[in-house]
């Protein structure tokens, strides 16, 4: 059995033994994907928003509190709508109303805001979670800022900074939500903006995710966004503060934001809508798309974004399963042309596959039968 969560971690202790598995056990488990306040961005857990003061983070701060709350976009990707908790300790009621009135029209009831909390040291978990149980469903819990809720202290080490975030990390894990603190970066330059993170490494050490927000320069209204974290890809966003609507911007769109998983299932789904189904390994499913799926993607990673986007591919038509036997794993995917989101379209992906002609056949996708394609090829040949 996996240990999910601090309880069964504490219990292993009190046993006196290690709770573990092989490794082909986990391989074949089917663990429930980690929840998100925003879908490859924020994912459950704690996050670090950090910037130089003045740069618009806490902007940025209630503008995701308010999409997230009402369920919207967050620059293309999609967000889970649920309660939004935003500690907004710098702050009083009258600028909270004057920033929420500027950056919507339409305020959600999802939204809850307050002006003062606990420390760590004075009863902020059991505000949290007395919040938690109070309204169900919270997706994001925002603390602007991290400071305002540590204690006073001289002592500025690595342990310290890891064990206050450490702590938060359990909050959030005990109530299954995602939390994002808002802090500051040191004055000192790096060429890595993750290393400007005002303390010391425990900071970023103990988040799941750290974003600085970065502008090109004090006055200028372009920006970055550097994102990086356990469970998501890094990036860098490239955005834009709207000074009539005080929101950032992205300049890129959302086309370009799409993340590369999504890419590869997209060409997937295109290839599927014409063959109809497929039954082999990755491997085999590689060659066949081989031409059109990017350079260097191993069998493994294949089977794990098919397996991390089932809602995706059932979302256009598309089913799949996977059977072990005792010497491979065969990937089983079939369509059946109806999709459940008509708006989703994948255009561009299937140009770039060759026609079934020009593809083997399904029977030539088995062991011993020659599977090479004619045509010239995007990458070299897979070994």
């Amino acid at each position: 059995m996996l240990c999910t969560n601090k309880q069964e971690s504490q219990e292993v202790l009190m046993a006196g033994r290690l709770r573990t598995i092989d490794a082909r056990t986990l391989a074949d488990a089917v663990l429930e994907p980690p929840g998100y306040a925003v879908k490859d961005l924020l994912v459950q857990g704690l996050h670090i928003l950090a910037g130089a003061p003045k740069t618009g983070k806490s902007w940025l701060a209630l503008w995701l509190c308010q999409q997230v709350a009402g369920g919207e976009k967050v620059w293309g990707h999609p967000t889970q709508q649920g309660t939004v908790l935003y500690l907004c300790l710098e702050d009083g009621y009258r600028r909270l109303q004057d920033r929420l009135l500027d950056i919507t029209e339409d305020p959600s009831e999802n939204l809850y805001l307050a002006t003062h909390a606990g420390t760590l040291a004075d009863g902020l978990a059991g505000q949290i979670e007395t919040f938690v149980r109070e309204h169900g469903r919270v997706s994001l819990i925002v603390i602007d800022t991290l400071q305002k809720v540590r204690e006073t202290c001289t002592d500025n080490t690595y342990a310290r900074d890891y064990a206050d975030l450490a702590r938060l990390k359990e909050l959030a894990d005990r109530c299954r939500t995602t939390v994002l603190l808002v802090h500051h970066l040191r004055k000192q330059y790096d060429s890595d903006p993750l290393n400007r993170v005002s303390g010391t490494a425990g900071m970023s050490g103990a988040a799941d995710g750290t974003f600085i927000l970065q502008r090109e320069d004090r006055s200028s209204n372009y920006g970055t966004l550097f994102c990086t974290g356990r469970d998501i890809e890094s990036k860098e966003l490239k955005l834009q503060f709207d000074p009539m609507s005080h929101i950032w911007e992205c300049r890129e769109d959302e086309e370009t934001a799409r993340s590369a998983d999504e890419e590869v299932i997209g060409i997937v789904i295109d290839w599927l809508h014409d063959e109809k189904r497929f039954e082999g390994t990755a491997s085999e499913l590689l060659e066949f798309l081989h031409d059109a799926l990017p350079c260097g993607l191993r069998p493994n990673i294949l089977s794990r974004w098919l397996n991390k986007h089932k809602g995706m591919l059932k979302a256009n038509g598309v089913s799949y399963t996977l059977r072990r036997t005792r010497d491979s794993r065969t990937i089983r995917l079939s369509c059946d042309g109806n999709d459940a989101n008509d708006d989703i379209s994948w255009s561009g992906a299937a140009s770039k596959i060759p026609s079934p002609s020009s593809q083997p056949s399904q029977a030539a996708a088995l062991p011993g039968v020659s599977r090479q394609r004619p045509g010239t090829e995007r990458c070299p040949p897979l070994p």
